[in-house]
């Protein structure tokens, strides 16, 4: 099994700039619309992977090599996933001006616990940690959004729950693809289709303009280069240094650097019970992530 402290330092690296990039996510909305923030961030995400794109294939050898996938599987991949991706992301970008940043990265992580759900549909298994994670996930999500009653539900709080449910479809639609699509090309062409789709509707319904793309600047460059490109490729090469299961584990701080981030940019301060959400929250993607103890032989 793949043990690496360089590795881990890596993908803790990730999941601090993807656990900020929610900052910068609601910092750009007092910018730009949720629109034209998507696309530009999503249009430079997927420029700046192309380079990626070009350097891993040159890097691999013949026996490495999947069997290239035809071109027209390539664009059936970048539109399905480029949709999820695209209804992901505007769910944040119209969710997070209603809640803060620490709920909005943590109701978005309750995807760990959805994908798994959503995989019994499609004949995949689950284990028991995945029902104990599932049971701590719902009180959690309870004490952060239901405490007070349904009412206590804000527009953001949906959006991010409306998130959470994509990301995990998004999740088994890139599953599905990178059989035979490889996953960085996938993960650029996704980004640039909804860059590109969400372009025209930014400027019918949002007046896009090139001064509000200058006066966005730092925001964007953090949500397209840093967390798309730098953060992408950090776990591309920190998995090939630690096991899946630890990685996993390591990736899901991004909650908890997203809470952390709130309270350092936004001063964002949650009351004690939201905490202890919180806390349950990453204990059931914790407990849902642990490996399971395989059955002795007969």
């Amino acid at each position: 099994m793949k043990h690496s402290a360089k590795g881990n330092i890596i993908l803790m690296l990730a999941a601090m700039i993807w656990g900020c990039g929610l900052v910068a996510q609601k910092a750009g909305m007092n910018y730009m619309g949720p629109l034209g923030f998507t696309s530009v961030r999503c249009l430079m995400g997927g420029i700046v992977l192309l380079p990626l794109v070009w350097f891993m294939d040159r890097r691999k050898t013949e026996d490495e090599r999947k069997p290239e996938a035809s071109r027209a599987q390539i664009v059936k991949g970048a539109i399905f996933c480029g949709a999820a991706l695209t209804t992901l992301i505007l769910c944040q970008q119209f969710g997070l001006p209603h809640t803060t940043v620490g709920k909005a990265g943590f109701i978005t992580a309750l995807n760990i616990l959805i994908t798994p759900i959503i995989g019994l549909f499609l004949g995949k298994k689950a284990g028991y940690n995945l029902w104990i994670g599932v049971f701590i996930g719902i009180f959690g999500i309870y004490l952060l959004c239901l405490s007070g009653g349904i009412s206590d539900i804000t527009f953001g709080d949906a959006m991010m729950l409306g998130a959470a449910l994509v990301c995990a479809i998004h999740i088994h639609l890139i599953d599905h693809f990178v059989e035979t699509v490889d996953p960085v090309k996938l993960s650029s062409y996704q980004f640039l289709f909804t860059g590109i789709v969400c372009f025209v509707p930014a400027l019918i319904f949002e007046g896009l303009t090139w001064n509000a793309i200058v006066d966005c600047i730092i925001p964007l460059l953090y949500s397209g280069i840093a967390s798309a490109g730098i953060g992408y490729t950090l776990q591309v090469i920190g998995q090939k240094m630690t096991s899946p299961n630890l990685a996993c584990l390591i990736m899901s701080l991004e909650t908890v650097f997203s809470l952390l981030a709130g309270w350092l940019f936004f001063h964002e301060i949650l009351e004690p019970h939201e905490y202890v959400g919180c806390i349950l929250m990453f204990a059931a993607i914790i407990i849902s992530q642990l490996p399971e103890k395989e059955k002795a032989a007969d």
